[in-house]
């Protein structure tokens, strides 16, 4: 038996897939804890897991608020993400977090699962200790937006992260891309077609496919059945006389103003009645339009078979789980990862999706619409409904894990041929325009006694 420590953070959707895979490693005999917000702490134990929380509830709640405030536009916006670090304290956090893994850590019986670009105590643990690191990234967008997550890790939060590193005894980190890239297992939690329809991942990244979260703390059996069908009874009005579209925006606050505005005029002009279904309250309309019912939670593993389309903002966890249950999707896409997702599944044909320029209940209405008279989806997403259904996703991740078990080494930093390696298509094929570019200047300007670009991890 090795012992194993799930580091993560977010919402449902950075959280639940992992503990997912926690539970996945339990029940093959393994001492697994949690290292998470203490908002989880029902879900971790649900799941049979030990939790060790890393914030107090008022805490996490604050940090969610100040994530919508500060993190809708990163780009637009970079000095927002230093406030938010600020506000939260997460610099303290971390260096916590590395002090929960020392104390844990035992020579060759202890692995860390951690979520990719947010688990950076797992690899300072690694770097420091040996532990091996396992992390998993919930969408693809986090690989091909690493070179931005480099620009605000290095010039936005730098000074933050070099005291960080220096407090350590370890050297600043100058290549976040190549850093964040650097742990001995990566998996994905999308399949391989999902990664086929945009820009793909490296090839070293275990395509794992989806880990649906939200059966985290499931247990099998008629008990658990008859629990599904009185949630479903209970959240249904028994009065609707066709099934409701589903309106979710997932459980976090980085979420456009106008979404949910829009998804229920949308449902309400397209004449179906509809759940909308958030736990944050000030983002529910008032008065919501006719025939739209608000819920704080639903369960939506449950749920999801009794709606007849469901509308919402791009998520991997809603995807994911709408897509095991062959349900139309309509995403209103903005932020983060969801254009991606977004793409990706139009491309696939599985959804119909607007950019936020393109928000306006009509033209949600008329996707909306669509989609609903779509007589070949159901037919078109069976296979991938079944794939996404099982738990062959979970069981891989899982193998990966335990491969990792007394395989400590002391992690170090990446060479370049390493991190050359590393980079998507995309990425090689900017670094290889912008190297053509700089090439080209210096020799239309001879003479001029200009320094070749290094190529070294400073620069």
């Amino acid at each position: 038996m090795a012992t194993v420590l799930v580091s993560t953070h977010g919402t449902n959707g950075d959280v639940l897939p992992l503990i997912r895979v926690g539970r996945e490693l339990a029940g093959r005999g393994h001492d697994v804890s949690v290292m998470t917000h203490a908002w989880f702490a029902d879900r971790v134990a649900a799941a049979g897991l030990r939790h060790v929380p890393i914030d107090t509830d008022e805490a996490y709640d604050r940090h969610l608020d100040d994530t919508g405030r500060f993190m809708l536009d990163p780009l637009r916006d970079p000095e927002g993400v230093l406030e938010l670090y600020r506000r939260n304290k997460l610099f303290d956090q971390l260096r916590d977090e590395v002090e929960m893994i020392r104390q844990r850590y035992r020579p060759g019986e202890t692995v860390v699962l951690a979520r990719h670009t947010s688990g950076i105590a797992a690899l300072i643990a690694a770097e420091l200790y040996g532990v091996p690191v396992a992390t998993q990234a919930m969408a693809p967008c986090q690989y091909v937006t690493l070179p931005v997550t480099h620009q605000v890790y290095r010039h936005v939060l730098g000074a933050g992260f070099d005291d960080l590193f220096r407090g350590f005894g370890l050297e600043p980190v100058r290549d976040w891309t190549a850093y964040l890239n650097n742990a001995r297992v990566q998996l994905g939690g999308w399949p391989g077609w999902f990664d086929a329809a945009g820009d793909p991942t490296p090839d070293d990244v275990v395509k794992c496919g989806f880990i649906l979260g939200d059966t985290a703390g499931d247990t099998a059996g008629d008990t658990a059945r008859d629990a599904v069908g009185d949630a479903v009874r209970d959240t249904v009005p028994p009065d609707w006389p066709e099934p409701p579209v589903l309106i979710t925006g997932g459980t976090g606050l980085v979420l456009h103003r106008p979404f949910y505005e829009v998804a229920a005029r949308a449902c309400h002009r397209a004449g179906r009645p509809a759940l909308l279904v958030t736990r944050h309250r000030s983002l529910v309309p008032d008065p919501l339009p006719e025939g739209v019912r608000w819920l704080p939670s639903a369960p939506f593993a449950a749920l999801m078979p009794y709606v007849s389309a469901v509308v919402h903002h791009g998520g991997m966890g809603t995807l994911g789980r709408a897509l095991a249950s062959a349900t139309p999707q309509v995403m209103l896409a903005h932020g983060v990862d969801r254009p991606d997702n977004a793409e990706r599944m139009e491309r696939a044909g599985l959804c119909r999706w607007l950019p936020v320029s393109r928000w306006d209940d009509k033209r949600a209405a008329d996707l909306l619409t669509e989609a609903l008279q779509d007589t070949g989806y159901r037919e078109r997403a069976a296979p991938l409904a079944a794939e996404t259904a099982s738990d062959v996703a979970v069981r891989t991740a899982a193998d990966r894990v335990e491969s990792l078990i007394g395989a400590d080494e002391v992690l170090t930093r990446p060479g370049l041929r390493q991190r050359l390696g590393r980079l998507t298509p995309r990425q090689r094929e900017r670094l290889a325009a912008m190297l053509t570019e700089r090439a080209g200047a210096r020799a239309a300007a001879p003479g001029t006694g200009e320094r070749p670009v290094g190529t070294g991890a400073d620069r």
